[in-house]
């Protein structure tokens, strides 16, 4: 038996250029004298979408527990209301002016995880270290990655974009120092090959991969033959769901990625993303899930778009820009069109909560062990509020939210404080930061 396959907490297989870690299972624990019936790890999930909110269809207005009837826009998550924790007056008050003038599109993306201030200079940047990477640090060497950061669009940091804003202001919300984006990944079929390559060879492998439509399982057949040896019945079953969905991943992110173009070298030749923006976030929901599944990470930050994205969306029937029509002007026909952006979105959150649960972890899901966060910096695109912010929490235990209701806070509550409530349920010592008061719910 080689040393990556003796008895652990978990396991990883390894082939040619490729190293996959595997989900947690019971056999390993026990066999490694740890009676687990479950993983202990938690994991930090937030979701950003863009522009705001159509308030009206988002919030139930009465406050307790959620109507039986959820508004339009949240009607997708009817499968997991239990779940859900729908927070009302939560503020992100760095995303406002405050005597800085327009570009509340930069301010906000800027702030949602910092709870600091971005200012206009000369497109320099200067802001502080976000709530996803104290987290990341904590959790340092306890897994192959401290974060990893994900979104449907790219963008770099120089240059201005918002009324005199940094570009990276409005196209990162994770920063791992005061100047210094994580490094946001939009490309499915690079993020795949990141999570499973290993080695010099990796890079040969992955290319190999792609140009026979060889399945990465494939490579590691003959340490998924040995470690079935090992492995309960129950297990046995579960390595099974596990390596058919990773294939069916791979053939999806394949068959969304450009043919092949014959008068085009392969190193020439782009790899492109989905260009239906529901798949692309599904794929990126998928590896999200393949992720925390292989204790790959604890920590994901997941876009949805940019903050300002002014991108259509065909496959919901939109034609107009998100970012123009966000400003609405109470035109009927462009409010239709920002509620279905706004619940097209929220059916991207319904297929990622759909797919947690249907991951099996000892007695519970993935979905149990993950603390989930959905919302935006602004409330209103058309006004540019940043007060009684659309905010939901997918996670059970956390200060200041019940699952199944609708809660309300003070007025003018950071939101700072609810990342640090997350922060703390999931074992990370944080001291205030940003402009966090207190833990959410205690008294201010």
């Amino acid at each position: 038996m080689t040393d990556h396959l003796r008895p652990t907490r978990r396991a990883v297989l390894r082939g040619l250029g490729v190293a996959m870690a595997l989900p947690w299972m019971p056999s390993f624990a026990w066999a490694h004298g740890i009676r687990e019936t479950s993983p202990r790890e938690k994991r930090l999930l937030w979701c950003y979408v863009p522009n705001g909110i159509h308030m009206p269809d988002w919030s139930p207005g009465e406050l307790g527990p959620l109507p039986q009837k959820l508004p339009w826009i949240l009607s997708p998550l009817e499968n997991h209301r239990a779940r859900i924790s729908l927070l009302s007056g939560l503020t992100c008050d760095k995303a406002r002016a405050n005597g800085d003038g327009p570009g509340d599109h930069a301010r906000s993306t800027a702030s949602f995880l910092t709870g600091v201030q971005a200012r206009k200079d000369e497109g320099k940047i200067h802001l502080a270290i976000s709530a996803d990477q104290i987290a990341a640090n904590a959790f340092a060497g306890q897994t192959r990655f401290s974060s990893l950061a994900f979104g449907t669009e790219g963008g770099g940091t120089a240059g201005q974009c918002d009324s005199g804003y940094a570009c990276g202001y409005s196209n990162n919300i994770s920063w791992a120092s005061e100047t210094s984006p994580t490094g946001k990944e939009i490309n499915p079929q690079q993020i795949f090959d990141r999570l499973f390559r290993s080695g010099r060879r990796a890079g040969a492998a992955a290319e190999l991969r792609r140009k026979q439509r060889i399945s990465i399982m494939d490579f590691v057949l003959e340490d998924s033959k040995d470690l079935c040896r090992m492995l309960s019945a129950e297990d046995q079953a579960k390595l099974d769901e596990f390596q058919t969905g990773v294939r069916d991943l791979e053939q999806r992110i394949l068959n969304s990625a450009s043919h092949d173009v014959p008068e085009i070298s392969d190193q020439q030749r782009p790899v492109r993303v989905p260009a239906d923006r529901g798949e692309h976030i599904r794929s990126l929901a998928d590896l999200t899930a393949l992720a925390f599944q292989t204790n790959a990470t604890r920590v994901v930050t997941l876009m949805f778009a940019n903050e300002g994205s002014n991108r259509s969306h065909p496959e919901c029937g939109v034609s107009g820009g998100h970012h123009q029509l966000s400003h609405h002007k109470n035109n009927p026909e462009n409010i239709e069109s920002i509620r279905t952006l706004n619940h097209f979105h929220v059916q991207q959150l319904a297929y990622l909560l759909d797919l947690f649960g249907s991951i099996s972890e000892g007695e519970g899901s993935l979905l149990d062990s993950v603390q989930i966060q959905y919302g935006s910096a602004i409330r209103d695109g058309n006004r540019h509020d940043h007060h009684d912010l659309p905010i939901l929490m997918v996670a059970d235990g956390i200060e200041g939210t019940t699952p199944g209701e609708h809660t309300a806070h003070p007025v003018e509550t950071p939101l700072a404080n609810l990342h640090r409530s997350m922060l703390d349920s999931a074992g990370v010592a944080c001291p205030l930061f940003g402009d966090a008061t207190d833990f959410l719910g205690t008294s201010q």
